[in-house]
């Protein structure tokens, strides 16, 4: 897959001459499954086996996971070649550390920023850093942080942000695997 393929899948268009400007083709988002199936115990509580468990832990809140944008951007973490397990990230009261099965985890969002670094920044001044964080069999695996969908509706040239967040966490994993 060449850059401009993996830009288009973000959502960020190429260069284009002038003339052509005025005629842009419409884009459809088209839903995609977000995690793999779920293995529910009988007592309850999600469990996975060693082999099915995804290689990246994904956490947003649920405005951000329901926009055309995060569904562009799971597309192109898929063709990293690696599995996702998105999971939603409503208070930190709520969340349970069991849920996090995988070998790195994206934190798209300055509260889902904020539990997993342990500072109270936002995810602009968290970004870049390595964070870590245990997951559900007790291995210490990095954590990243990124802005948020809302934050790139309104700033378009964060995305550029957030690619580079994702080469990052693409060179970490590699690293690390």
């Amino acid at each position: 897959m060449n850059r401009i393929q993996i830009l288009q899948e973000m959502g960020i268009t190429s260069w284009v001459p002038k003339q052509n400007l005025g005629a842009s083709s419409p884009h459809e988002s088209v839903a995609l499954p977000l995690s793999r199936p779920v293995v529910t115990s009988p007592d309850g509580i999600p469990s996975m086996h060693q082999s099915d468990l995804p290689s990246w832990v994904v956490v947003a809140t649920p405005q951000d996971i329901k926009t055309p944008l995060f569904t562009k951007l799971m597309t192109v973490i898929r063709k990293f070649g690696v599995a996702i397990c998105v999971l939603e990230f409503k208070t930190a009261d709520a969340w349970q550390s069991g849920l996090v099965n995988g070998n790195l985890l994206i934190a798209f969002g300055d509260a889902p920023g904020k539990f997993f670094s342990g500072e109270p920044s936002m995810a602009q001044e968290l970004r870049e850093i390595i964070f870590e964080t245990q997951n559900s069999i007790g291995d210490d695996i990095p954590v990243l942080v990124s802005h948020s969908m809302e934050a790139l509706a309104r700033h378009p040239i964060k995305k550029r942000e957030v690619w580079q967040d994702l080469i990052m966490a693409r060179a970490i994993f590699l690293e690390a695997n």
